[in-house]
C-alpha cells in the first residue's frame, strides 16, 4: 500500500477526482492506496484494531459528503490502483477490481464483442454502482447490475477474505447485491459477459413543453419492454442556466443496429425534436457522451424515490420543482434535473431469475418509475437553500405520490440522499435478513469505523 499525506501531488489529484465538489473538500489525515486483497486486509485489520475510523473510495461518484470520503478525523482508502481485469470461464465471465472505470470494462471487452452490465456514464465507478445495484443498458432484460454478479472476492471485518456466491457464502452473497459499506470491503467483482457488437444510440433532445407528451409516452415504452427488453430510455428534463430555460436530454440505448425499432419505438418519431446524436455505434461511445453531459465537480444533492409509471405525476413534480427552485436559478452554476427511469415487471422477473437481491421488488409492483431528481450549485454560501429546497421537493413528491397512490417504498441506493431511509426501503423481512447477515459475518461490529455508505 501508498500512503499519502496532504499537501503531496498524489494525495490532491485522488482528492481533485470526486464527483462531487462537496467531497473533494473532505481532508483525511491521510489517503491509503492499498495494490491488491492481501493490502486491504493489513489495512481494515489496523483499522479495527485500533478503532480509526476510515472511508473507502472505489470511483467516487456518489454524491453526498461523506459517502466516500472523511474529513481530519480518519483516513480514505482509495482503490484506484486496484485496476485488474480478465476474462475467465471462457469468457463468460469477467474478473473487475474495484479501482477501474465503466469506460476501462467496456474498452477492454469492446474487441471480445462482450459486454456486462455495468453503469451508462462511463466515469463512474465499480465498487459503489455494484454494492448499489446499478441500473445499466442491460438491465431491463437481465436485472440489476448486482444481479449479474457472480462472485463477490471480499475482504471482512476480521481481515479474512472470502468469496461470496451461489455455492459459497450464499447469504452473504444475496446481502451484498444491495449491501452498501455494511459486509466488508470487495476487492474483486466477477461478472456475467454478453455478446453485444453495435448498438443503436445517442441523445435526443426536446422543448421542455413536450413533457406532458413525452412522459405519456414514456409510460407506453415501459409496458412495451416486456415484448423487447433491448431497449432504455431515460428522460432528463433540465434547467439550462446556459440557455436560462428548461430541456429534455433523453439518452438513449438499444442493444442491437436498429434505428427506431418496431414495436419498442413506435410513436417516438412523432415527437419532434431539437437536436438528436442518434447513430449506430458502440456502448463506449454513448456511456462517454452521457459523462461528458453531467460532469462532476458541482456541490450536489440528489435524492430518489419511486413509483407506479405515471405521465401525470412526473409533470407535476416538474411544475412544483420549478416553484420551489425558480428564486434561486438565477444564481451562478446552479440547476436542478429530473429523470425518470422505466423499471418495468421483466427487469423485475430478471432479477428473480438470476437469484434474487434484498431490494424487495415484485412483480405484483407493476411498471414502475424509478424517479432521480439532482440538484447543483457552486457557492457554499447556497448550501442551506438548496439543500432546503430538496428536502422541500421530496416531501412534495413524496406525499403527492402517496396521496395519489402511486407511491412504492423502493429507494434506489446510488440516486438516494444520505438521510433517506434505504436499506429500510427493501422491507422488513429483508432488512432483518440482512441484518442476521451482518451479525454472522461482523459478530462484534468491528465494521462500525467504516463511515459513508447506508448502515444497518
Amino acid at each position: 500500500s501508498q500512503v499519502l499525506f496532504p499537501d503531496s501531488e498524489e494525495y490532491d489529484a485522488q482528492e481533485a477526482s470526486y464527483y462531487s465538489g462537496e467531497q473533494a473538500l473532505q481532508r483525511p489525515v491521510c489517503r491509503v492506496t492499498p495494490s491488491n486483497a492481501e493490502d486491504v486486509s493489513r489495512v481494515v485489520k489496523f483499522a479495527t484494531l485500533n478503532d480509526c475510523n476510515f472511508a473507502v473510495r472505489s470511483g467516487g461518484h456518489m454524491n453526498w459528503v461523506g459517502s466516500s470520503n472523511i474529513g481530519e478525523g480518519g483516513f480514505t482508502i482509495d482503490l484506484e490502483d486496484m485496476k485488474r481485469i480478465e476474462l475467465l470461464d471462457n469468457s463468460k465471465t469477467v474478473a473487475i477490481s474495484p479501482g477501474l472505470r465503466w469506460a476501462d470494462i467496456y474498452s477492454f471487452l469492446s474487441p471480445h464483442n462482450l459486454h456486462t452490465a455495468g453503469g451508462r456514464s462511463s466515469g463512474v465507478g465499480v465498487g459503489g454502482f455494484l454494492l448499489g445495484g446499478g441500473i445499466s443498458f442491460l438491465s431491463l432484460e437481465f436485472g440489476f447490475g448486482s444481479d449479474n454478479v457472480v462472485n463477490y472476492e471480499i475482504v471482512l471485518a476480521d481481515g479474512s477474505i472470502v468469496n461470496a456466491n451461489e455455492s459459497e457464502s450464499s447469504d452473504l452473497y444475496w446481502a451484498l447485491k444491495g449491501g452498501s459499506t455494511n459486509y466488508g470491503i470487495v476487492t474483486r467483482f466477477d461478472m456475467a459477459t454478453f455478446p453485444l457488437t453495435e448498438i443503436w444510440g445517442g441523445s435526443l433532445f426536446y422543448n421542455a413543453t413536450l413533457g406532458p407528451t413525452f412522459y405519456e409516452y414514456l409510460v407506453g415504452f415501459t409496458q412495451r419492454l416486456s415484448v423487447d427488453p433491448h431497449g432504455l430510455l431515460a428522460p432528463i428534463l433540465a434547467w439550462n442556466a446556459a440557455e436560462k430555460d428548461y430541456l429534455i436530454w433523453t439518452p438513449n440505448a438499444y442493444l442491437g443496429p436498429e434505428a427506431f425499432p418496431s414495436p419498442l419505438y413506435d410513436g417516438l418519431q412523432d415527437i419532434p425534436t431539437i437536436r438528436d446524436t442518434m447513430r449506430i455505434t458502440n456502448l463506449t461511445s454513448v456511456t462517454d457522451e452521457i459523462e461528458n453531459g453531467s460532469p462532476g465537480g458541482s456541490r450536489t444533492q440528489w435524492f430518489a424515490l419511486a413509483f407506479k409509471a405515471n405521465a401525470e405525476l412526473p409533470w407535476d413534480i416538474h411544475i412544483k420543482g420549478d416553484e420551489i427552485f425558480k428564486p434561486f436559478l438565477s444564481r451562478p452554476n446552479t440547476s436542478w434535473a429530473l429523470t425518470m427511469q422505466p423499471i418495468n415487471v421483466g427487469m423485475i422477473a430478471a432479477a428473480k431469475n438470476r437469484g434474487g437481491n434484498p431490494f424487495g421488488l415484485t412483480e405484483e409492483d407493476g411498471d414502475l418509475f424509478l424517479v432521480l431528481i439532482s440538484v447543483f450549485w457552486t457557492d457554499p454560501g447556497d448550501d442551506v437553500d438548496m439543500k432546503g429546497a430538496t428536502q422541500d421537493l421530496l416531501k412534495w413528491s413524496t406525499d403527492t405520490a402517496k396521496e395519489r397512490g402511486l407511491f412504492n417504498r423502493f429507494i434506489y441506493m446510488n440516486y438516494a440522499l444520505n438521510t433517506q431511509p434505504v436499506l429500510e426501503s427493501f422491507g422488513p423481512e429483508n432488512f432483518d435478513r440482512m441484518k442476521e447477515v451482518k451479525e454472522k459475518y461482523d459478530p462484534r461490529g468491528l465494521l462500525n469505523v467504516w463511515k459513508g455508505g447506508y448502515k444497518l
